[in-house]
């Protein structure tokens, strides 16, 4: 029953291409109604047993429908062959749907880029520029801030007119080096300003000698990191990069996110899911005391913000 009813659930989106409308909000209710229909369908499967390939080869033509969304697309090849690499998030960032009104693809766009699941990624950006923000223009003028996976640095882009005069450090890391050029055009004004490229680990040996750190952040990293490689940095925060009172700032994807299926079957956009008590956990056995980290989670209730104090 389950295959039969993601047969179905298949067959009703791609029926959407023969609907005879103007667009508008007929047309985008009825995609995305036929999304969430598809969404259900493929957890019942994979509920009832059914593979990934199994499933995969089942929703095909609907998620050839999708990859003619230009967002949708650059999602399900990853054309810098990383995932969330930082031209995607300038999309997110920029929220401009790219794909051709008034088609099935243009409202799968438009609901992907105004998604919970997107504005998490939003509301991130937005809590790093304010910790940046306090941590600069707060106390002595000569911190030291490293921002690890900084992508175009659209944090700190948002805050440059207030820390331009500042005679402080900001350490920028990026494993793509065009991203590490756009932020340096973008932040051309700023002084002390010192790109690293790198991957995490490589970035984490190199930051040993300019350091210690007075903040340390850490974008979406984590989201595609193991347990065993965010076990590492979380040591090496602790024990080499971090003053005394400095602050490690990181977010997570929460556990039972609703927009998983989507994001995996449809898009090709795979996180590293985690729980409270496995972040509490993972930071306890790097050393870090409780009473020096703070969890919340973002509006949409779709992320962790995680805040360690070094004490």
């Amino acid at each position: 029953m389950s295959m039969d009813l993601l047969n179905r659930s298949v067959a009703n989106f791609t029926a959407l291409e023969e609907l005879i409308t103007d667009g508008g909000h007929e047309l985008y209710h009825k995609v995305v109604s036929s999304m969430h229909e598809l969404c259900y369908a493929i957890l019942d499967a994979e509920k009832n047993g059914a593979s990934q390939n199994e499933i995969e080869a089942i929703i095909k033509p609907a998620r050839d429908i999708h990859s003619r969304s230009v967002f949708i697309n650059r999602l399900q090849e990853w054309p810098r062959k990383y995932t969330g690499d930082f031209e995607t998030v300038e999309y997110l960032c920029d929220l401009h749907n790219k794909s051709h009104y008034g088609t099935v693809e243009y409202y799968i766009e438009e609901y992907a880029l105004n998604a919970s699941i997107a504005q998490q990624h939003r509301n991130k950006l937005h809590y790093q520029s304010g910790i940046m923000l306090d941590t600069l223009l707060n106390g002595r003028n000569d911190k030291k801030v490293l921002s690890l996976g900084c992508g175009g640095c659209r944090d700190i882009l948002s805050i440059e007119k207030y820390i331009r005069d500042i005679h402080s450090d900001i350490f920028i890391n990026d494993i793509d080096n065009e991203a590490l050029e756009l932020s340096k055009t973008r932040l051309s004004r700023l002084k002390g300003l010192h790109p690293v490229t790198g991957n995490i680990i490589q970035a984490l040996r190199k930051m040993e000698a300019p350091g210690p750190f007075d903040l340390i952040v850490t974008g979406g990293l984590f989201d595609h990191m193991s347990d065993k490689h965010l076990s590492f940095f979380l040591k090496q925060a602790l024990n080499k990069l971090l003053k005394t009172d400095g602050t490690l700032f990181f977010a997570n994807a929460a556990e039972g996110n609703p927009f998983r299926v989507w994001m995996e079957y449809l898009a090709n956009w795979k996180l590293n899911y985690r729980s409270e008590e496995c972040i509490t956990e993972l930071l306890r056995a790097a050393g870090y005391g409780h009473k020096a980290v703070t969890i919340k989670r973002d509006e949409t209730g779709l992320t962790f913000l995680v805040t360690v104090i070094n004490t």
